[in-house]
């Protein structure tokens, strides 16, 4: 099951994060305080590091596209490859909405990046990874009336 999925650029600055796990038992500085430790740790690690880490109980993976890290922690049983490959998958449909993703694209239509990753994945589990079944009803949204 996927907990988190934060996206952040190259100085660690969130982009985009949605969270999958109730942890009201948490305030929303020590969730802000536990983020910017999971986003510190991964910009840290260079490229000849592998892009899987264990924090907090949580497998982190992540992985980086332009300037964009995607960050994703999830159960110990999940396969760290299908999370890649999901990961890579966003960043698919992304750019296949946005026609080429930047960080521009995510910070001025943050609400349609959210709808993205709201149709593959819903209550931390990924249920779509079609492209042109998770664009259609964004696309109908964006048609005039």
């Amino acid at each position: 099951m996927i907990k988190f999925l934060i996206l952040v650029n190259k100085q660690g600055q969130t982009r985009l994060a949605r969270y999958y796990e109730d942890r009201s038992d948490m305030t929303v500085e020590e969730r802000s305080t536990q983020e910017a430790d999971i986003v510190r740790k991964c910009l840290m690690r260079g490229e000849q590091q592998c892009s899987f880490l264990e924090f907090m109980g949580h497998k982190v993976i992540y992985r980086r596209y332009a300037s964009l890290f995607f960050i994703v922690g999830v159960d110990d049983d999940e396969n760290e490859i299908a999370v890649l490959e999901f990961i890579h998958c966003l960043v698919e449909t992304l750019d296949k909405y946005f026609e080429n993703v930047c960080e521009l694209d995510i910070m001025s239509q943050l609400e349609k990046a959210h709808f993205v990753v709201d149709e593959m994945i819903i209550n931390g589990f990924i249920v779509e990874t079609n492209k042109t079944y998770i664009l259609e009803p964004i696309r109908i949204l964006d048609k005039p009336v």
